[in-house]
């Protein structure tokens, strides 16, 4: 599991991807949502959706911050 949080560029390009994804299953929710049940819920999904891919490229962002800041070395002492 933790090869998906290896590469920060594949993370941010995975934040993004779900981001956009996220956005498209909002714009459909307000935009077709009200025709019917099925363009309700099959909007709902594709938010959902989107919004696990980029919380999983936050994550991974997240970690790669957090390791960076964990791995700095303390500054020497005068």
């Amino acid at each position: 599991m933790l090869f998906l949080f290896n590469d920060i560029h594949q993370c941010w390009q995975r934040f993004k991807v779900g981001l956009s994804i996220f956005v498209v299953g909002a714009v459909s929710l307000f935009a077709i949502g009200h025709f019917s049940a099925f363009f309700h819920y099959a909007s709902l999904t594709i938010l959902f959706v989107g919004f696990g891919y980029a919380m999983l490229g936050y994550i991974g962002i997240f970690i790669q911050r957090f390791s960076f800041i964990k791995n700095k070395k303390p500054p020497p002492k005068f």
